[in-house]
This record gives structure tokens, C-alpha cells and sequence, in this order.
């Protein structure tokens, strides 16, 4: 792939250190790609505590509405805004609240579907949160929304895959499919966990702090980035490893909408630097 990110000039911020600086440090863009909706939505949010400098910690929701369902982009809309009204609201560790919020999020989706006329499949949507400061990390994730870490020239996805994909994988392993049947298996994306307002199967999340390093760049998107590949992703972080994360998040976006997939799914890309 030829489309290269640019190191920059360094930029001079005077906000404090322990601080992250939106659009400097983390920033996040969409793309519809040929969906005729935009079924992701997503929301950063000062996690401060009261005796912490404002931004020193930040709270990022995205959720993915499922296109098949019912009132996707609402489901997602919902899913992210009360996730964080509920993470404000409760109290205790970290891993606790992110859990908590969840729960809360998950409620109210239901709630809502059950207002709702029968449409068929209820509204529902993956979930992917973070949060984050200078020294570490805590997610929780429900779904096929990836979380990865670019470190040392390598991404590596951190968070659980909750579609049939890893089962096919397996098989793949096993030998009883090849690769490529793997890959172009119609059920590959079908989840096997999202957030519909029933009893959720799967979530993934980490009990203990993920230990951040300088240098880290912190990626979570929806699975619309996965038409990159991950040699493809770390050529482009490689080059903008120095860079802002507009540019980072700017130059990723711009990467799919030059390969121009006809099937492109909506696409969100939210990333956060260690600086």
C-alpha cells in the first residue's frame, strides 16, 4: 500500500502533562462507507476525578448498531450516551463501573425495544469502551468492535472477537476448512454476543490495569477497519507513529476509501496516543 502518514513537525501544547489534548492526543472520525445509513456512534468523555486535572483520564464508547435489526443507529446512539451517563454515575474500581455501565446500557436498550411495535429482530448493537490515562487502560466489549495497541512497530488486538470468526479460525487450524473458506464464509461476522436488552453471553473486559508505554497508540474501531489488513494498518502506523492522532485517525479513513470495497460497511476509528 503507498499511502504513507507523515511524521510532523512536533506540536507545542501548554495544557498540563498528566492531560490529554483532543484532536493532539485523541480524536476519532466516520465513514458510511456504501451503507445507505451511518449505524455507528461514538463519544469521548472527561473521566476525571475531582482531584485529577480535567482530562487527565478519558472514557470512550462506541457501539456498532446491527444493520439487520431494527432502529440500528438508534440502538447504538442509545447504547453509547446512557453507557456513560451510567459510568459517571456509579462508584468503585475501575472494571466495576465499566461493568456496571454496561448492565445499565443494556437495560435500557431493552426498555426501550419493549416500548417499541414489533419490528422483527430487536434494535441492538456491540459495545466497545475504554478507559484510559497515561499509565494504563481498562475496556469492556460486547461484539466484533476491535481494540488494538500499536507497540514496538506491532498491532495486536487486545479484546475478545464475539463473531463466529475465532470458531472458524479454529476449524482452519484443525484442518477441516482452508483459509480461504474461513475467510469468505458467509457466517463469518455473525455474533455470537451484542447488546439487545436480553442476558448478555459474552463480555470481555480486564479485572486488573492494562500497563500503557510511551509511544503506545490505542486504536478502537468498528469492524469496518477491517478491511485493512493488519500489515497494512502497521505500515501506516509505522509512518505516523510521530504524529498526531487526527492525522493517524485521518490517514486510516483515507486508506479505506481508496481501496473503495463495494461492500463497505460503516466504519468508526477512534484513536488515543501515549505521549
Amino acid at each position: 500500500m503507498s499511502t504513507h502518514l507523515h511524521d510532523t513537525e512536533p506540536v507545542i501544547v501548554t495544557a498540563d502533562r498528566s492531560s490529554f489534548v483532543q484532536e493532539h492526543d485523541f480524536a476519532a472520525r466516520q465513514y458510511r462507507g456504501k451503507r445507505e445509513n451511518q449505524e455507528d456512534y461514538y463519544a469521548f468523555a472527561d473521566a476525571s476525578d475531582q482531584d485529577e486535572a480535567p482530562l487527565a483520564r478519558l472514557l470512550l464508547a462506541l457501539g456498532d448498531g446491527l444493520g439487520a435489526h431494527a432502529g440500528g443507529s438508534v440502538a447504538s446512539y442509545v447504547t453509547v450516551g446512557s453507557f456513560i451517563r451510567a459510568f459517571h454515575e456509579a462508584e468503585g474500581a475501575a472494571s466495576w463501573r465499566l461493568r456496571m455501565a454496561l448492565d445499565i446500557a443494556n437495560e435500557t436498550i431493552g426498555i426501550i425495544s419493549g416500548r417499541l411495535p414489533s419490528l422483527g429482530q430487536p434494535m441492538g448493537t456491540t459495545l466497545l469502551s475504554i478507559l484510559v490515562d497515561k499509565n494504563s487502560m481498562y475496556w469492556v466489549s460486547v461484539g466484533d468492535s476491535p481494540l488494538f495497541i500499536f507497540r514496538a512497530g506491532s498491532l495486536i488486538r487486545i479484546n475478545a472477537d464475539h463473531s463466529l470468526s475465532p470458531l472458524l479460525d479454529e476449524r482452519v487450524r484443525l484442518g477441516e476448512i482452508t483459509h480461504e473458506e474461513a475467510l469468505h464464509h458467509p457466517d463469518r461476522h455473525t455474533l455470537q454476543a451484542a447488546v439487545l436488552g436480553m442476558p448478555i453471553t459474552m463480555i470481555d473486559g480486564n479485572a486488573e490495569p492494562f500497563i500503557l508505554h510511551k509511544g503506545d497508540v490505542i486504536i478502537a474501531a468498528s469492524d469496518g477497519i477491517f478491511t485493512l489488513s493488519t500489515r497494512q494498518l502497521e505500515e501506516l502506523l509505522s509512518f505516523g507513529q510521530h504524529s498526531t492522532a487526527d492525522k493517524i485517525v485521518d490517514a486510516i479513513i483515507f486508506a479505506v476509501r481508496r481501496i473503495n470495497y463495494e461492500r463497505q460497511d460503516n466504519i468508526t476509528v477512534a484513536v488515543v496516543r501515549i505521549a
